[in-house]
């Protein structure tokens, strides 16, 4: 028997999934070749869903930990011993007492649930902003309105393909078909990327800019077009305001400058403002790294403005491709959480270990759910101290996670392949698809829903949480139901297109409050913010021996869902250019240190030539050896968002048995 259902994943793809099951156990998973974008196609990270159900080291009953050691507990004992400490925490120290820690490790939409329950005591303290991509999000609603992307099959229409800081064979590999149908076309291709991609050996044209220098580069690229003419008048004229003030600061960003502050060549970034001044359509594919450094949000203005001034936005095969928020208008999830209602106080993801340790009136109890912050978190080592006051910490998981084992209790969940839900992406593509249930849930674990649900029940108001699932997902999908996506047609047909538009734009009616392409946006001034783009120079500064360090997404892994598989390296696996391996001695395959002021980590080196001459990468996710990649990040904020700059940072490497470090 086949079971169609889909990947939660925080990914781009969104994943259409055909799972194989006999006896009621999973014995395969396979891609749906209906989907229209995912084509069949399953990456290893979703095909790992089957290995991570019957996981031996999966927890299947609830924990208690007691003297320091976990214990097996009913959920009649748990729920009523955190029940029991929620009253004594609303009792004494009100509802903003309590932090509810989530993020969007699982995407589906009946987890939107577990943020209801905290609600409805009032409101709680929950973390906001982002790890990942909110600067440019912001970055894109004081440039267009709101962040989105032509559709992939639009890719095949575009002239030129600029793919800037997204390795889109890694963490988004079913761009590649329209991308490889788009150069077969004719299409040129370049490349920028401090790293070195996949993409590599196909590009017209490869840029490998310092880490951090991107927004430099943009306004670089985009004073040559100034200079020479290559410019979209029309556009510029009829459909943007406030050309003029970008355009007068950027004579500050002549060639012999950018090129120092970049380490790009002159002559490379004519070549790359020529792609976009001289062709037409460009379409240009974002990546969710360059925007993770203190000026992260004006690098992706700077980048729109480009595209903008060039003529490329609101044509096929043209755009600036981030994500596509044009899909929250079709769910209404605060219909689900009831957030507008409550009263919440905020902590940034990021800063958090600072809000806790400040925070009036304290932080008495923790709940954790759809992340790993004691992994993901930067600056690792004082999110622990933080997290290390709180009386009574609740994690709800299916795996003890390094986050999980500081816990006081844990509460198992299912599995995406036990659960029946909805699953859609805000990043790139327009399908949403329906989550038919697998198998049944193993041991005695509950949906989050659930969980929480039962809590309710010894609260009090378990009524307002409790409706049966269609209810839950009719009440989210109504919006989406006047454009015939019914709950019957998702069901029926699996994936169904919803109607966001094919190319943003086209109309030339942007969603600011000028209706035009904001190059100088006064909703960026009054929230604070440069009215357009500026290069905010990255605070750690790299130099010959403290070498760039870039915390990226593994390929084989998200996040740190999948590091805990036996078959991972023990060691971290530090990527660097021969020109690192040469200067410190290293060869491939040894083990080396790397340390700066926060930390220091043992790892395996993988010499690979390519990319910036002073960069190593580290796959994010890791953790062993007592610490996690993150313990050698800082908490650093970008410009917009609430977003963590944890990429502007600097190390040392050295051979194992070289002299100590820092």
């Amino acid at each position: 028997m086949k079971v169609k259902t889909a990947c939660p994943l925080d990914c781009w793809d969104t994943c259409s999934i055909l799972a194989e099951v006999e006896d009621g156990r999973v014995v395969r998973l396979d891609g749906d070749p209906d989907h229209p974008i995912t084509r069949g196609f399953l990456c290893t990270k979703g095909r790992r869903l089957h290995e991570r159900l019957y996981a031996p080291h999966r927890v299947r009953q609830p924990l208690k930990k007691v003297n320091g050691r976990w214990e097996r507990v009913t959920w009649e004992q748990a729920l009523d011993e955190i029940a029991d400490r929620i009253r004594d925490t609303l009792d004494h120290h009100g509802h903003h007492a309590i932090l509810h820690a989530y993020d969007w490790g699982s995407g589906t939409l009946l987890k939107n649930l577990n943020q209801r329950f905290f609600y409805l005591l009032g409101g709680c303290t929950e973390t906001v902003g982002s790890l990942c991509w909110e600067a440019g999000i912001e970055a894109q609603r004081y440039d267009f309105g709101q962040a989105r992307s032509n559709a992939p099959e639009d890719l095949e229409n575009a002239a030129a393909v600029v793919v800037w800081g997204r390795n889109v064979s890694v963490t988004n590999i079913h761009m590649m078909p329209f991308l490889k149908r788009t150069l077969a076309k004719g299409a040129r291709l370049a490349v920028v990327n401090p790293l070195p991609t996949d993409l590599d050996t196909r590009a017209d044209l490869l840029v490998h800019p310092r880490p951090g220098s991107d927004g430099a580069l943009a306004l670089g690229a985009l004073r040559v077009c100034r200079d020479e003419g290559w410019l979209d008048v029309e556009f510029l004229s009829e459909h943007s305001v406030g050309w003029e003030r970008l355009a007068a600061s950027l004579d500050a960003f002549d060639l012999p400058t950018v090129a120092a502050m970049t380490d790009v060549p002159a002559e490379t970034i004519r070549a790359l403002a020529a792609f976009y001044g001289q062709t037409r359509p460009v379409s240009t594919l974002l990546g969710l790294g360059m925007q993770r450094y203190p000026g992260g949000g004006n690098t992706i203005r700077a980048i729109d403005a480009l595209c903008a001034a060039t003529g490329q936005i609101g044509l096929p095969g043209g755009g600036v491709q981030y994500a596509n928020r044009a899909m929250s208008q079709f769910f209404d999830v605060d219909a689900m959480t009831g957030r507008s209602r409550a009263r919440v106080r905020e902590f940034s993801r990021g800063t958090q270990a600072q809000e806790i340790l400040s925070a009036d009136p304290p932080i008495r109890m923790l709940f954790v759910t759809r992340t790993n912050p004691l992994t993901q978190v930067p600056d690792t080592a004082a999110l622990e101290k933080a997290y290390a006051t709180i009386p009574c910490k609740v994690v709800v998981d299916q795996f003890l996670t390094r986050t999980a084992e500081m816990a006081d209790y844990f509460l198992p969940c299912t599995h995406a392949l036990e659960d029946e839900d909805l699953v859609y992406s805000s990043m790139w593509h327009g399908y949403v698809t329906y989550m038919h249930r697998v198998v049944a849930p193993q041991g005695d674990v509950l949906p989050d829903w659930e969980i929480f649900a039962r809590l309710a029940d010894r609260l009090g108001f378990g009524d307002q949480m409790r409706k049966p699932i269609d209810e839950w997902f009719r009440l989210a999908l109504a919006p989406a139901e006047k454009h015939g996506v019914t709950l019957e047609r998702l069901r029926e047909e699996g994936t169904v297109r919803l109607p966001v538009p094919e190319v943003p734009w086209a109309d030339r009616r942007f969603l600011t409050p000028s209706g035009k392409y904001e190059f100088f946006s006064a909703t960026a001034v009054a929230e604070g913010h440069p009215g357009h783009a500026v290069y905010i120079p990255r605070q750690e500064t790299p130099s010959a021996q403290a070498y760039s360090l870039l915390t990226i997404h593994p390929r084989l892994s998200q996040n740190s869902q999948h590091r805990d598989a036996p078959r991972l390296p023990e060691h971290p696996v530090a990527e660097l250019p021969p020109e690192i391996a040469d200067r410190e001695g290293l060869q491939d395959g040894q083990l080396a240190r790397i340390w700066n002021d926060q930390a220091e980590l043992v790892v395996r080196v993988k010499v690979r030539p390519g990319g910036h001459p002073g960069t190593i990468r580290l796959d994010s996710g890791w953790w062993g050896q007592g610490i996690t990649i993150n313990h050698l990040t800082k908490a650093h904020e970008a410009d917009f968002g609430r977003q963590t700059a944890q990429y502007d940072c600097v190390c040392s490497i050295a051979p194992l048995s070289g002299p100590a470090g820092a």
